[in-house]
């Protein structure tokens, strides 16, 4: 079950993950479910779908929508092609081929209980197929998480992913778990102010706006489960025109061969944005991480109201 682990989405993929205190869409309930407070507040949908190697592939869907002003619901779903496997007899003969399923649905919730800060939570329910009953099974898992502002210059998240068990067979064992701590901030390339009168006061007060061109700076630190090392991982999102972005991740640090050192190489992405006048974006990304190959990611968001 270390598919999930790997990053959902595009914009995930083509930041080497970094989404914790920066997922703007709803696959934030992937990565770190109090984001979903931070969304836009149109209702927003995105899939997408990532070709591995040897016939498997990764696809995925999520909702977002809101709840008022500080509840935001969101609904996943990740399916992971492990592959195929040849069945034979006792005797050796083959009696055909099956795919081998897995993949989880996930249920989120955030709650912006300030201006700045926001909770989340999200239920995953697991699950994978086999032609042999006893290598199937399910299992449920939760995910918690929180982020918040930092004096308006940056955001912080953190977030502890796949607490949990899955039953498979007669056997069961603990989900592979995921601790990451995120921290981002955008440096807009132009801000210009203006003054607001309140109609009621008839006081003025200066309002600072950023332009949507800009770059994202990101970095995370990721712990999972019997790792020798923290992974720290950087990504950078350039918006170089309101239609058009581009974005890079790298790992810093981590383990390489069981050696802690820097730059181990086991994660390397890059990837670009087209956003539409309508608010529909496409994402793609090529990216090196869980496995040693570059795979290729697309993903289309889009607003529904």
């Amino acid at each position: 079950m270390s598919f999930v682990l790997n990053a959902v989405g595009a914009r995930a993929a083509g930041l080497s993950g970094v989404q914790v205190a920066c997922a703007d869409d709803p696959t934030a309930l992937f990565s770190n479910p109090a984001c979903l407070g931070y969304t836009a507040t149109a209702n927003t949908m995105s899939v997408a779908i990532t070709p591995m190697s040897w016939g498997r592939s990764q696809i995925s869907a999520a909702a977002a929508f809101g709840m008022g002003n500080e509840f935001q619901l969101g609904v996943g779903i990740v399916g992971f092609n492990a592959g195929t496997v040849t069945r034979r007899d006792a005797l050796g003969t083959e009696l055909g081929t099956s795919r081998i399923w897995q993949g989880y649905g996930s249920l989120a919730f955030s709650y912006l209980f300030s201006k700045q800060s926001s909770v989340g939570s999200a239920l995953r329910l697991l699950g994978t197929t086999a032609p042999d009953p006893a290598q199937s099974g399910i299992g449920t898992a939760l995910d918690v998480g929180y982020i918040t502002s930092l004096l308006d210059r940056a955001t912080v998240g953190i977030t502890i992913q796949n607490l949990g068990v899955m039953n498979i067979g007669s056997e069961r064992f603990a989900l592979p778990w995921l601790l990451r701590l995120g921290v981002c901030t955008r440096i807009p390339f132009e801000t210009h102010s203006r003054e607001v009168v309140s109609p009621t006061l008839a006081t003025a007060d200066t309002v600072v706006i950023e332009s949507i061109e800009g770059i994202l700076l990101g970095m995370e630190a990721h712990l999972r489960a019997k790792a020798t090392t923290p992974t720290i991982v950087c990504g950078i999102d350039a918006v170089i025109h309101k239609l058009f972005a581009v974005r890079t991740g790298i790992a810093m640090y981590g383990d390489s061969n069981g050696v802690p050192r820097l730059f181990p190489g086991s994660q390397l992405s890059g990837g670009i944005s087209l956003s539409l006048p309508n608010g529909m974006r496409f994402d793609y990304a090529l990216a090196r991480g869980q496995t040693t190959v570059l795979l290729h990611t697309l993903s289309i968001v889009a607003a529904f109201n």
